[in-house]
C-alpha cells in the first residue's frame, strides 16, 4: 500500500476513534447534566419544604397527643386541639371522647357531656365515652344516671374493673352500702390491685360501721402495697383506732 494511502487510512482511523470518544464523552456529559438537574430540583424541593414546614405532611396520632396534653395538665390546649381535629373528622368518636375528657378537667361538665353524647352516637361501642359520661354525671351528683352508663360499659366490656368500682362508688353515695360492696367485690375479682375499689371498700365499711372489717381491708391493701387515701384512714382511725 502506497505511503500516502496508508497515511490517509491511519488518519481516518484516528478521526473515527476521536469521534467515538467525543460522542461518548458528550453522552456522559449530557447524562451528568441531566443528573445534576435532577439533583438540583430535589435540593430546591427540599429547600422549599424546609422553608414551609407547615406544608409537610407529618403523620401524628392526635389521640396520643391529646392524651399526653391531659397527662401534663394542659387541658385547654388539649381541648383546642380536639376541637381542631374534630372539624376535620366530625364522625371520629374517640376525638369527641377526648374532647369531652379535656373539658371535664376544665370543669366544663355540661359541654363535656355533649361530646360524650356525640361520641356514643358515632360509636356505640366506645366504652371510654360511657365511662367518663358516667363519671361526669356522678360529679354533678346524678348517681343513678351515672350507673346506667357504667352498666353500658360492662355490656361492652364485661371485664372492666373500673366500671364496677365506679358503680360501687355511686351506690355508696346513694346509701346502698351492701350493693356497693358487691360491685366493689366484682371489681377486685377482675383486678386484684384496683386501688380505687380498695379505697371505696374501706369507705363503705366505715359507713356501715364495720370498723374491724374496714381495718382488715386496709391491712390487705398495705400487704399488697396498694395506696389508700390518707383521709379515709384518718377518719377510720378517729372512729375506731387501729
Amino acid at each position: 500500500m502506497p505511503t500516502r494511502i496508508k497515511l490517509i487510512w491511519y488518519l481516518c482511523i484516528v478521526i473515527t476513534v476521536i469521534g467515538f470518544v467525543y460522542l461518548a464523552a458528550k453522552d456522559r456529559m449530557e447524562e451528568a447534566m441531566l443528573a445534576e438537574e435532577r439533583a438540583a430540583k430535589r435540593s430546591e424541593a427540599r429547600l422549599q419544604q424546609l422553608k414551609n414546614p407547615n406544608k409537610q405532611k407529618i403523620k401524628v396520632d392526635p389521640i396520643k397527643v391529646i392524651r399526653e396534653m391531659n397527662a401534663m395538665g394542659k387541658y385547654q390546649e388539649a381541648a383546642d386541639m380536639a376541637e381542631k381535629v374534630a372539624k376535620e373528622f366530625p364522625d371520629h368518636a374517640a376525638i369527641q371522647t377526648w374532647w369531652g375528657i379535656s373539658l371535664v378537667k376544665l370543669k366544663k361538665t355540661q359541654e363535656a357531656v355533649n361530646h360524650f353524647i356525640v361520641a356514643a352516637k358515632n360509636d356505640p361501642t366506645d366504652e371510654k365515652a360511657h365511662l367518663y359520661w358516667g363519671l361526669t354525671l356522678a360529679m354533678e351528683g346524678k348517681f343513678a344516671e351515672a350507673i346506667t352508663h357504667y352498666r353500658t360499659v360492662l355490656e361492652i366490656n364485661p371485664e372492666h374493673s373500673n366500671a364496677y368500682a365506679y358503680w360501687g362508688a355511686s351506690l355508696n353515695a346513694l346509701g346502698k352500702y351492701e350493693d356497693a360492696l358487691a360491685k366493689l367485690g366484682e371489681s377486685i375479682a377482675l383486678h386484684p390491685l384496683n386501688s380505687t375499689a380498695y379505697a371505696l371498700r374501706v369507705d363503705v365499711m366505715y359507713n356501715l360501721k364495720r370498723y374491724e372489717e374496714a381495718w382488715q381491708a386496709v391491712q390487705k391493701a398495705r400487704a399488697a402495697k396498694i395506696p389508700l387515701p390518707k383521709g379515709s384512714i384518718d377518719r377510720l382511725a378517729e372512729a375506731f383506732p387501729e
